[in-house]
């Protein structure tokens, strides 16, 4: 059963998420028009793809439920249904279940064919990401690293004698590269050497740009957070403006201040790598750990060309741009707290009301009786008794217990009381009152402390309180009470094997 709610909690998650996404890319975009330098800024493309990822986690795990806004949407209760049913159709309705009237059987169905096919797509997506790590790790393993005094002769590290990362040297045709995420490695082709100069050196500024802007956590952050959101096509165009902005950052960081001859090289030095990978019909690694100087093909060279050749120095955000850098965290927040609340799976209970119904019609109930609220029982009261001499009956059972002992709650529901000034009086104590499925609530009184707040959406077994001494008590133990509709029962009507108490 726990099972089955998480599946569809998930379905609801994801549903969720790929509205927020949606809906940040169009605040994004909305943006990017009346913000364009917003093109070159990394920090709104990852910050929406950790808008998408906080949101399926936080959705999809319990705690939503004590997030959200809304109360949690109940299920009919069993003996309303049932007041409603003829009397003809109740054996039919006691041996089919409730659940056949209170759930979508096609809709656990579809939950769980959903949270099968994520986790494939996930590995599918995380084995592909794995796949050019491979391809990168060869290229690696045949490249030639260069010593120091190597570097010293190259002519690209002119400008960049204090170089301390590992700079790798191989024979093909790729971009040269700035690979890893911990230990982070320069990868250079051999043809590089056959350009001038002082491309060579802006190139190796570049990725040396590259490494000093953190660039490479950047883009290994927004990779990975495209596994669990795999599904959502808006993610996929967040990963490639983030990798874009990473781009035209660190152009335009490199040629600052630089000269009118040098913007020129540099942009010569793109078209020469870019013809280099077009004459050998190959394209750069694209793994997550890459970035490579002009990987992005001739239409993104040409654009990056034109950026370089206007000059145009980084405005600062404005207004719009850090209006939309608080949207988006805000989007999440909404995302969760105004998260609508099922209870995904609450198994209606056949209450006793039903019970009667049921058997009228020759049919014996088929309710499942709810666990005890501590894990060992001993009744020191039972309801109805009178412990003194003009008292009124007792309206629960009372269990002796040392102070401390866990309480469960008995079955599936929602706090609705929980507090240390119970309005039905200073005598109870500490209370926590819970509503069950079918209409009925169960108090605890006297506890020594409270582990659940109100609006908490609890299951069976789920530890509430510790028992305790609080209120009007002559020692420690657990006041439990059951009602419907007003009217207290006898709890032993509902609770599954409680031994006989004293009775007055």
């Amino acid at each position: 059963m726990l099972f089955s709610s998480f599946t569809l909690m998930f379905l609801q998650a994801s549903i969720t998420t790929l509205l927020t996404c949606t809906v940040a890319w169009f605040i994004l975009r909305v943006t990017q028009r009346y913000l364009p330098s917003m093109i070159a800024r990394r920090t709104p493309w990852l910050l929406a793809q950790l808008v998408g990822a906080t949101t399926l986690i936080v959705v999809s795990s319990p705690v939503a439920s004590q997030l959200s806004l809304f109360a949690i949407e109940q299920k009919p209760a069993v003996a309303e249904l049932a007041k409603h049913l003829p009397a003809a159709h109740i054996t039919e309705f006691v041996e089919n279940g409730v659940n056949n009237l209170s759930s979508d059987d096609t809709l656990s169905t579809l939950a769980r064919v959903w949270l099968a096919l994520y986790i494939i797509g996930a590995t599918w997506y995380a084995f592909r990401l794995y796949q050019p790590y491979r391809t990168l790790r060869a290229l690696m393993s045949i490249a030639e690293r260069l010593d120091r005094q190597a570097l010293h002769a190259h002519r690209a590290f002119s400008p960049h004698r204090s170089v301390e990362l590992p700079v790798l040297e191989v024979e093909a045709p790729i971009s040269p590269l700035l690979a890893g995420l911990i230990h982070p490695v320069l990868v250079l082709p051999s043809h590089m050497r056959k350009l001038p100069p002082v491309q060579q050196q802006l190139i190796v500024a570049h990725e040396l740009m590259h490494l000093r802007r953190r660039d490479h956590l950047w883009q290994h952050a927004s990779m990975l957070l495209l596994v669990p959101l795999w599904f959502i096509p808006s993610v996929y165009s967040f990963n490639r403006s983030l990798r874009w902005a990473v781009e035209l950052g660190c152009d335009r960081a490199v040629l600052e201040d630089r000269s009118v001859s040098e913007r020129r090289s540099y942009a010569a030095a793109l078209l020469a790598q870019l013809t280099v990978q077009l004459k050998a019909g190959e394209v750069s690694p694209s793994a997550p750990a890459v970035l490579a100087f002009g990987f992005h093909g001739a239409q993104s060279v040409a654009e990056r060309i034109r950026l370089i050749r206007d000059a145009q120095p980084a405005p600062r955000p404005g207004v719009v741009g850090m209006t939309t850098l608080l949207l988006l965290p805000a989007l999440c927040s909404a995302s969760v707290l105004l998260q609508p609340q099922f209870a995904w799976n609450e198994p209606a209970q056949v209450s006793p009301e039903t019970a009667h119904l049921a058997s009228s019609a020759g049919m014996q109930p088929t309710g499942t009786a709810w666990r005890a609220p501590l894990a060992r029982l001993y009744v020191t009261s039972s309801f109805g008794s009178i412990n003194r001499p003009g008292g009124k009956p007792h309206n629960g059972m009372d269990f002796g217990a040392p102070r401390g002992t866990v309480v469960f709650t008995p079955a599936n529901g929602r706090v609705v009381i929980s507090t240390d000034h119970y309005e039905g009086g200073s005598r109870y104590g500490k209370v926590v009152v819970i509503e069950h499925d079918d209409g009925t609530r169960t108090l605890y009184a006297h506890l020594d402390g409270r582990t659940v707040r109100a609006g908490q959406i609890v299951r069976a077994g789920h530890q509430i309180a510790l028992s305790g001494a609080t209120g009007k008590v002559t020692g420690p133990h657990l006041h439990f009470e059951v009602s419907r509709n007003g009217t207290h029962i006898d709890p032993q009507a509902v609770l599954d094997d409680v031994p006989l108490g004293p009775r007055g």
